[in-house]
């Protein structure tokens, strides 16, 4: 005689196949079912609000030197606080050099957010900030990338376990900047070497002119920083960006020299003599800082200035660094107060860097001023 079989059995069975079923059907097994990622990221941007405001606070004083270990890592609150000795630091030698900070701002916006393989949550924004300069309450201000990193402790609660900042931040001297970003190594950048230890130098004897700040030239100075101000940090769409093809910084000079009133001037383009842009192509002179500066001799546009503090707006600044053959880096005057002038660039993107600033950048190196 056949044993019956139960309707419990059955029925169990049958309802395991099925959910097995619709799992498979999903494309997963349970055991891999991952958390997805938070919709609301109000908590996340307020750490990294907090994180950064902090930061920057060290620049007024020595009030947030040591960080607060609320819903950090280890890691974190001891990166976090060796950066903050090196912005107190900063923040002597500039008051030296009479530059002080009353007061700062910043924005974060997020960018892209994602789960990592190993359910952390990962958070990219850009960050900028301005700090507002005691002396004549002049603002300056740079921006930088970061990738944020959480993850949830045992109490369910985000922790923010590292900042991997993904281009230099302006609140550091250069090369300090480039030694935190993430998985820094030396490049062969055109523009702005990862190697560069420059500071001021006088020009070459020959060729100098003092500055005489007219407009006899006819070149119209308050557009060149005008567009400069406009476009530091939100890139002008009707040119191509070059930041990721060795750099934007002579780029966006002569884009600037264009709004002030330069003239393209035709010819073969990969003859440093020639000037000009267009929808499909541009000259070396353009976008190359040592052809650029070939350009500006031979066509007279410029002269030589016999020291970086004399250049006011409109002027360009290139910059050569302590054992190098060539230049790499150009840069643009757009504010002039008291004797500083300020320097507003890209790559990276900086707004009213002032000289002080700018020196202490690169701290050996020859400066070329130009008189546009």
């Amino acid at each position: 005689m056949k044993r019956p079989i139960k309707i419990t059995t059955i029925t169990a069975i049958t309802t395991t196949i099925l959910c097995l079923g619709m799992i498979f059907a999903n494309g997963i097994l349970a055991n891999d079912i991952v958390e997805e990622k938070p919709t609301d990221l109000s908590i996340q941007k307020e750490q990294i609000q907090t994180l950064i405001n902090d930061r920057t606070s060290v620049m007024i004083s020595d009030n947030n030197l040591t960080l607060k270990q609320n819903n950090i890592s280890d890691k974190l609150y001891e990166t976090e606080n060796q950066t903050r000795a090196l912005i107190t630091e900063l923040r002597e030698k500039l008051k030296k050099m009479n530059e002080t900070y009353k007061d700062t701002r910043t924005q974060i916006d997020i960018l892209e957010s994602k789960l990592l393989e190993d359910k952390k949550l990962s958070i990219k924004i850009k960050e900028t900030t301005y700090l507002t300069i005691a002396q004549n309450g002049i603002e300056t201000g740079y921006t930088a990338e970061h990738e944020f990193i959480f993850n949830k402790n045992e109490n369910d609660v985000w922790i923010l376990l590292e900042d991997r900042q993904l281009e230099p931040t302006g609140i550091l001297p250069l090369q300090q900047a480039e030694q935190l970003v993430y998985n820094y190594e030396s490049t062969n950048n055109i523009e702005l070497d990862s190697k560069l230890q420059l500071n001021e130098s006088f020009i070459p004897s020959s060729n100098i002119v003092d500055k005489n700040y007219s407009n006899s030239s006819g070149y119209n100075y308050t557009a060149m920083a005008t567009y400069l101000e406009r476009y530091w940090s939100s890139y002008n769409p009707a040119y191509r960006n070059f930041t990721n093809q060795g750099g934007d910084c002579t780029n966006f000079v002569s884009q600037a020299l264009k709004a002030g009133g330069w003239s393209y001037k035709p010819g073969w383009y990969q003859n440093a003599n020639y000037w000009w842009y267009n929808s499909t192509n541009q000259t070396y002179s353009w976008t190359s800082v040592n052809h650029w500066a070939t350009f500006a001799k031979n066509s007279g546009r410029t002269s030589m200035l016999a020291s970086v503090w004399s250049c006011r707006k409109g002027d360009v600044v290139q910059v050569k660094p302590y054992g190098s053959s060539s230049k790499v880096h150009t840069m643009m005057v757009s504010y002039y107060s008291n004797g500083i002038p300020y320097f507003t660039y890209h790559t990276s993107n900086r707004y009213r860097r002032s000289l002080n600033q700018v020196l202490l950048d690169w701290p050996i190196a020859t400066f070329y001023a130009y008189r546009t």
